[in-house]
């Protein structure tokens, strides 16, 4: 069903059918309004297509350890293969520096490998979310594209009459297509186009030689690396949650939802992800970012920002978009920004003690840093006794919500860490105080006498996936009776074959029959923890054969069929991928440093 493939440059990104037609590219930012949104209606999206004159075979991967998309093309007569990437590479200046270079084009480049194929293309770009008439016009050497808002620019060496006319050409020789801003026509050409490809595949190479991987799971971790690179944004170090909006969540629902935005919360386990794996720059990037735009806002804090550091994220509804596979409304904006939700203090606080403590990526706490980590405690001790809208971001609903309440203990618990680290002993014995206050309250009243469970929030019979997340934070020891029967329960009652659900309360649209993949990994990291190794195992193998093709993951997974659904690619499943996988992997060998440090975790 979500048989695509992502290419990028860490600014934007395309996502491309198993038969090398582009139906999602928003320009010139994740964020931006689509050029091409056929994902999101068939007849009016626009797409970038191509169709060979005859039958053909297709073949699709990722070329080697790239970002770089491979299609080939074979029939009894002719074989050719098409290229589709963002350039970016690192060129050698004077005094032997480099420079990132990362044009901010999509390149198409088809080459013949045998025979004379022909080929037409089907360009149909529909600026600014389909909304309004697109004409085409060649003007020195480029074909333009315009509506009243967006411009779109296409630099290519096929006659621009057979792009236009949808027109079958021969392919020849290495044909090209550039589409964004490209600028004087006359730089381009095929000689260059392949010079930006190698350098392109070089810089994506060089880029995973950087990271620290285990032989077992290495490809699945490389794939699930590479696909979070696309989706940060190197102007601020953000990262977006997926790379489309409105993929529903379940099909026919209105579980549809604009995911180019970036969680306060997805921050530390983001983190955690590439920290792991050796990519300091992107984890230092992302959490300063994340501390730039908390601390610049006028209060109360939110939970999500634009990737600019943008406030106010409003959302409206393309009501004259059909939506994926009919699933309507299309939103632009998630209205969730502004919600209260009382785990991002602790989430922030996390991040700062993963910044100085656990990294000690600096050695000393600036004033305006420290200043920062008390008026987050203030804020939980003001608001942890508060109903809020919870990890799931229900949107007609507030309660004690379990993950919450947890969230404020962690939070002032890593605030108590900063301090003795610091050597703020003072402060410390303050926080002390409040991290046991927090945590009586929690292990009293979230905890079902009745389910021998922790429930989804104050006085609640049902489960939650979220309470998985007590055995990342070690908020009680791994072979705690309360925390295996949590476990136990979570696996019992919303697991269907290895796939977990969030919860199965009804809640603004219903009951969803979706599972909330990243769940799985949290259910599986668990267990490991409770010595449930072989269940884990099991459940790992299931779900990487849920990857699509190309090993890429969306949010969820139909309970019925296992098939990707809701926005795609997801860096919260990728993310998990990445951790579960180093759990697996690093099991044997460091199992008490594990169980002693919890997630994250240092092995040297």
């Amino acid at each position: 069903m979500l048989n695509y493939g992502i290419i990028g440059n860490c600014k934007t990104n395309a996502l491309v059918n198993k038969r090398a037609g582009i139906e999602w590219f928003c320009y010139p930012d994740h964020n931006s309004p689509s050029v091409f949104a056929k994902i999101l209606d068939k007849k009016q999206g626009g797409s970038f297509e191509l169709a060979p004159k005859g039958s053909y075979k297709v073949k699709q991967r990722y070329h080697e350890q790239t970002n770089i998309l491979e299609t080939t093309f074979t029939s009894n007569s002719a074989k050719f293969v098409v290229y589709d990437f963002f350039p970016r590479y690192r060129k050698l200046l004077p005094k032997k520096k480099r420079k990132l270079f990362k044009q901010n084009n999509l390149v198409r480049v088809i080459k013949p490998l045998r025979g004379k194929p022909f080929v037409k293309v089907k360009y149909e770009p529909r600026l600014n979310y389909a909304k309004g008439e697109n004409r085409h016009r060649v003007v020195k050497g480029k074909l333009a594209t315009r509506n009243k808002h967006r411009k779109l620019t296409m630099v290519s060496n096929v006659d621009y009459d057979f792009i236009i006319n949808q027109l079958y050409f021969k392919v020849d020789c290495t044909k090209y297509f550039v589409i964004g801003d490209p600028k004087d026509a006359a730089n381009f050409n095929a000689t260059k186009m392949l010079r930006l490809l190698n350098a392109t595949r070089s810089y994506w190479k060089k880029w995973v030689s950087t990271l620290v991987l285990p032989e077992e799971n290495k490809q699945a971790i490389i794939r699930s690396a590479l696909t979070l690179k696309l989706l940060t944004y190197s102007e601020t170090g953000a990262i977006i949650a997926a790379a489309t909006t409105s993929i529903p969540e379940e099909l026919g629902t209105e579980r549809t939802w604009d995911y180019r935005f970036c969680w306060v919360r997805d921050a530390v386990f983001t983190v955690d992800a590439f920290k792991k794996i050796g990519r300091d720059h992107e984890a230092k990037k992302l959490m300063e970012f994340m501390f730039e735009n908390s601390m610049k806002q006028s209060k109360p804090l939110q939970l999500m920002y634009g990737i600019n550091g943008e406030i106010k994220l409003t959302e409206k509804k393309l009501e004259y978009l059909a939506g994926f596979k009919d699933s309507r409304p299309v939103r632009v904006g998630n209205a969730a920004y502004a919600q209260k939700q009382n785990d991002i203090y602790g989430s922030l606080i996390d991040l700062l003690y993963l910044y100085y403590v656990f990294y000690e990526y600096e050695k000393k706490m600036t004033k305006k840093y420290w200043n920062f980590v008390n008026y987050l405690v203030k804020e939980i001790e003001k608001h942890w006794r508060e109903k809020d809208h919870g990890i799931w971001e229900f949107r007609k609903q507030m309660q004690h919500f379990t993950y919450s309440k947890l969230m404020c203990f962690v939070g002032v618990d890593r605030a108590l860490r900063i301090a003795q680290h610091f050597e703020k002993h003072k402060k410390a014995e303050e926080w002390a105080q409040l991290r046991d206050t927090i945590r009586e309250d929690l292990l009293k009243k979230a905890w079902n006498e009745k389910r021998r469970a922790f429930t989804m929030h104050y006085g609640s019979d049902e489960p939650d996936a979220a309470a998985l997340k007590m055995s990342y934070h070690n908020f009680l020891e791994h072979d705690d009776p309360r925390l295996v029967n949590t476990i136990k329960t979570i696996h019992e009652e919303l697991t269907t074959r290895g796939l977990v659900q969030r919860y199965k309360v009804q809640d603004d649209f219903g009951t969803s029959a979706s599972a909330f993949t990243i769940c799985s990994f949290w259910l599986m990291d668990a267990l490991f923890k409770i010595g449930e190794e072989q269940e884990a195992r099991k459940m790992y193998k299931r779900l990487r054969r849920c990857a699509n093709p190309l090993g890429l993951y969306s949010e969820d997974l139909d309970l019925k069929t296992n098939r990707l659904i809701g926005n795609f690619p997801q860096a919260y499943t990728h993310i998990a991928m990445i951790n579960t996988s180093l759990l697996q992997s690093e099991w044997q060998t460091h199992r008490k440093k594990i169980l002693r440090e919890g997630k994250p975790y240092r092995l040297a």
